[in-house]
């Protein structure tokens, strides 16, 4: 059961099968450096000079892995072949855009040996199977992972050396049942190890302590909360959930979450991550170590641990890599205890550069004659999670320099930057959006951002700063730039002065981007051009070229990775502005703004589809609640 076929010869078939000796040993270096020689991924020079440097590439490999945390256990297992080769830092001489990594190796190796290989997908793997089939050393000693199971019921496993018989045979008898294997580099079986059975092990150990539970404190149990002492104790400052916290966010990290939910369900605590978007079942945790996750991050937000019945806020900052990576954390009480949302606010994404934001030639244009102008009001609108913050980052970022005073008046400060003078919203001493701006008037700015306008006394100071010489940038929520219009006239704000102020409104959303690994070519039918409202000859509606993503391993079978924005610029001219002064409504704004030029933002999200960004699917699934 779960054979391989044996090596080829050198006279054997010539799709880079190299010749070896016992079929039963590991693949040795010299053996590798043949299959990846024939593969055309180095030249025979290249081969030559990886197998001359192969002790001062061991040793790198060596000393790297001790030097990483995670992976001191393994330390002092020799470095693989496939390790030595992925050392030397070459090109792939097969793709120059790609470099001999180890899932280069991994991907002919599986190919010479005639097996399947996989980029495993940290999402798809079933934690629940990988723990109770293998243990935790004999995974990390060989390298191996099971990653789910095939068809017909076998167990498919993950190695990094198919030809290694010893090692198949070893498995076969240890989990008495048919296998399947594929080849996987090893350094991502080695995350996945790190991954299950440490998070595991620490809610293994985590459950033994405080034991698995039925019910966690929901809204009827809430008067037997214990105290903050006890729980500071019993949850916070035990090491196997500090260790589980750890785990949860090194991966939410690595997985480019954008935010990760721990919810109470009926039976057990479940958590998901937000990625590009959508959210994903991550694990499953007993109910009594999902009340200690939350009382460890609240302890790290500096949160009351003891208050479980008022929603609370908080904030972590901690480190990844080199840079800072700042958490906000948010609570409430729900029917089966309590669920914490934390945000991951990644400066790299915050401070994108203003001309990587999807901006078209056009909106470019309109945007920089906006913000480049000595006074006015600029908004920024859409629905929570659309990039509005991004945007006005990113707009500051441009503007900074020396001669311009930035202040800004936030709620919570997303991202500290050194170039702009930040005040932070706190109500318990009254300092609000409105009272913050009293005072930032005072301080001699040029350039004001507010995070949102909310109420009436907010956007009367905002237009207020704006008539008295400052360029004044905020943020609303309404589905469409006309209807930004009309919220500040709800709120309060005399359409004489509004139209005096007002420069411009923009609308976005965010699409997912095409993944640019798996993206193909092809028509849209002629139901999606229906869809989509073209105003197409019949003649030419299967002609509309398109692409989309099939689906791969970087994008996890999505076809999509990333995400860019979709603008609807609403540049306030001199009919608009009459039709603000007049107090006319949305409807009569956005038509007339539209008869001078203005893209809705289905006509951007389209005109994104038409340029092989995104898909016909995103682009309904963004603009479904624009006008």
């Amino acid at each position: 059961m779960g054979g391989v076929p044996e090596r080829a010869s050198a006279g054997g078939p010539a799709d880079g099968r190299a010749r070896v000796g016992e079929p039963r040993s590991p693949l040795a270096l010299e053996e590798l450096l043949e299959i990846v020689r024939a593969a055309g991924l180095v030249t025979p020079e290249q081969a030559k000079e990886i197998a001359g440097r192969a002790t001062t590439l061991r040793s790198r490999v060596l000393k790297e892995r001790v030097g990483s945390v995670r992976s001191q256990a393994a330390a002092r297992y020799d470095a693989t072949p496939a390790e030595i080769v992925a050392a030397a830092e070459l090109q792939n001489a097969k793709n120059p855009r790609r470099k001999l990594d180890e899932d280069a190796v991994a991907e002919v190796v599986a190919q010479a040996a005639g097996v399947p290989y996989l980029k495993i997908d940290p999402l798809r793997i079933d934690g629940d199977l990988v723990s109770k089939t293998l243990s935790r050393p004999f995974a990390r000693r060989h390298a191996v992972i099971p990653v789910g199971q095939g068809e017909r019921g076998q167990l498919r496993i993950a190695l990094t050396d198919p030809y290694d018989s010893a090692l198949r045979e070893s498995l076969e008898s240890l989990v008495q049942r048919p296998v399947e294997y594929v080849v996987s580099s090893k350094r991502d079986i080695l995350q996945i190890i790190d991954r299950v059975y440490g998070f595991r092990s620490s809610v293994r150990g985590a459950t033994e302590h405080l034991g698995e539970g039925t019910r966690g404190p929901g809204l009827v149990q809430l008067v037997q909360l214990r105290s903050g002492e006890e729980l500071a104790n019993a949850a916070a400052n035990d090491q196997h959930v500090i260790a589980a916290v750890e785990h949860l966010l090194n991966y939410a990290f690595e997985q480019r979450a954008s935010d990760i939910h721990l919810e109470p369900r009926d039976s057990a605590g479940l958590v998901r991550f937000r990625i590009d978007g959508i959210l994903h079942d991550i694990e499953k945790v007993p109910l009594t170590v999902h009340g200690a996750i939350t009382s460890r991050v609240k302890v790290l937000a500096r949160m009351d641990i003891a208050e479980r019945r008022r929603p609370q806020d908080g904030r972590i900052k901690t480190m990844r890599g080199d840079r800072e990576v700042e958490l906000r954390v948010s609570s409430i009480a729900t029917a089966f205890g309590e669920k914490i949302v934390i945000r991951v606010l990644d400066p790299t994404v915050l401070m994108t550069d203003l001309h990587q934001l999807g901006f078209g030639l056009r909106d470019r244009e309109i945007y920089e004659r906006w913000i480049t102008s000595p006074s006015g009001l600029i908004l920024v609108s859409g629905p929570t999670g659309s990039g509005k913050t991004t945007t006005l980052y990113s707009t500051l970022r441009y503007l900074a320099g020396p001669e311009v005073n930035i202040q800004t008046v936030e709620d919570p400060i997303e991202v500290v930057d050194p170039r702009f003078s930040q005040m932070q919203v706190q109500r318990q001493i009254d300092v609000t959006f409105a009272t913050a701006l009293r005072s930032i008037l005072r301080q001699d700015p040029d350039i004001i951002m507010v995070g949102e306008i909310r109420d009436g006394e907010t956007a009367q100071m905002a237009v207020q700063a704006a008539l008295t010489g400052h360029l004044v940038l905020s943020t609303v929520h309404t589905r469409d730039a006309a209807g930004a219009v009309t919220r500040l006239a709800e709120l309060g704000v005399e359409r004489f002065l509004l139209s005096s102020v007002l420069r411009g409104v923009v609308a976005q959303r965010l699409v997912r981007c095409i993944c640019p690994q798996c993206t193909v070519e092809g028509f849209l039918t002629p139901t999606q051009v229906t869809a989509l409202a073209l105003k197409v000859p019949t003649e030419r509606r299967e002609q509309l070229r398109v692409r989309w993503g099939e689906g791969c391993v970087d994008c996890r079978y999505t076809g999509l990775y990333g995400r860019i924005g979709v603008f609807e610029m609403l540049d306030v001219g001199r009919r608009v502005r009459q039709l603000v002064n007049e107090g006319r409504d949305a409807t009569e704004i956005a038509h007339a703004a539209r008869v001078e030029g203005m893209e809705t933002l289905r006509e951007a999200a389209i005109r994104k589809l038409a340029e092989g960004a995104t898909t016909f699917e995103e682009v309904v699934r963004v603009t479904a609640d624009a006008p």
